[in-house]
């Protein structure tokens, strides 16, 4: 039997559940199954937590684009930032220039990078060149990164988390086709 893929028009994908939380509640959207991901629906959006790492990034997304047909997909999450004049909390997207959130490059690595002698982007996270690298080329994608630390050895707070990524949906709901 063949899976039948519903036609949505974006795809959010969050690592933590701290970062979906405002995002699910902004869109007013709900709770679609909690196996084996996270998963939240609206009309025309749908968001999938995928637990950080590009393993569980890559399984998420495969998942949901079996389920699913988006024309975009967006990565939102913290990222750590070699540039320590940089606010905690600022937004930056690393896949498109010229829009109205600044661009910075970002690379991925499997663990959290506590030195930035090797790191030759701005940014560093763990699942952006999974999601970039699972998508289809015909899906419009983009990555957008929230400042949450300098590379030290802190977790930010899931509340932390969450507030920096309820302030940033401003500056890029515009890229959420609904």
């Amino acid at each position: 039997m063949m899976m039948c893929t519903r036609k949505i028009t974006t795809l959010i994908h969050t690592a933590l559940v701290a970062e979906a939380k405002p995002i699910i509640g902004h869109f007013s959207l709900t709770c679609k199954a909690k196996q084996p991901f996270n998963l939240y629906e609206g009309e025309q959006i749908v968001l999938i937590v995928s637990g950080m790492g590009s393993q569980n990034s890559k399984e998420a997304l495969l998942y949901a684009l079996s389920l699913y047909e988006p024309c975009v997909a967006i990565n939102i999450g913290i990222a750590g930032c070699v540039d320590k004049t940089v606010l905690k909390g600022t937004l930056f997207c690393t896949t498109h220039e010229g829009l109205s959130v600044p661009f910075a490059s970002c690379s991925s690595h499997e663990k959290a990078v506590e030195n930035a002698l090797h790191v030759k982007t701005t940014l560093v996270d763990m699942e952006a060149d999974t999601f970039l690298q699972t998508l289809p080329k015909n899906i419009e994608a983009y990555v957008l990164k929230v400042v949450s630390d300098h590379l030290e050895d802190v977790i930010p707070s899931k509340t932390d988390v969450g507030n920096w990524i309820g302030k940033s949906i401003k500056q890029w709901e515009k890229y959420v086709r609904r």
